[in-house]
């Protein structure tokens, strides 16, 4: 059971750490058989997270709503968080989701947010993308736009450059 804390608590300065917050959202609820595989990647992705943080995962939260699911996690380094996107898991579901899912039944987001020492502040910090989603999150905020040849990869929309493993599996993972 959780420890409960009578008093009032804050946490304590790190140098930098990301903020991500993904999910997925249903469009076409009688299309089980489309969304419960995005479903299933998320819930594999996650168990392979927690189950090895030196990945980088700090902590996440799973949230359940009426269009879907949505994960808030913390992690060490944006270096740590673009290396799992590049990842197997990460990758294949990816891979399934372009090659089976992508007809509109299933919308999928993230956004990615560099806090202190973590965020480069020659670049803005943050980072989104919209796949078959309504204006949303981030984008509902500040307007949304097509992605361009430039803005295609995280790594670019964040400012930062990418990492060996990035660039070693850059042309291997969709867009």
């Amino acid at each position: 059971m959780a420890t409960i804390h009578p008093d009032r608590m804050t946490v304590e300065p790190e140098a930098g750490f990301v903020v991500f917050i993904i999910g997925m959202r249903i469009n076409t609820w009688y299309r089980i058989d489309k969304w419960w595989r995005v479903i299933r990647a998320f819930r594999a992705m996650f168990t392979e997270l927690t189950a090895e943080p030196e990945r980088g995962l700090l902590h996440a939260r799973i949230l359940t709503g009426i269009n879907g699911v949505t994960s808030v996690q913390y992690w060490e380094s944006t270096d740590k968080l673009l290396r799992y996107a590049h990842d197997r898991l990460h990758t294949a579901a990816w891979q399934q989701y372009y090659r089976l899912l992508d007809d509109g039944t299933v919308g999928i987001w993230h956004e990615t947010y560099q806090v202190g020492a973590e965020r480069d502040t020659s670049a803005q910090g943050y980072e989104a993308i919209y796949k078959q989603m309504p204006a949303f999150g981030l984008g509902a905020a500040l307007g949304v736009r097509p992605l361009t040849r430039q803005t295609r990869r995280s790594s670019d929309r964040l400012g930062t450059p990418r990492s060996t493993t990035e660039r070693s599996r850059a042309e291997q993972v969709p867009g």
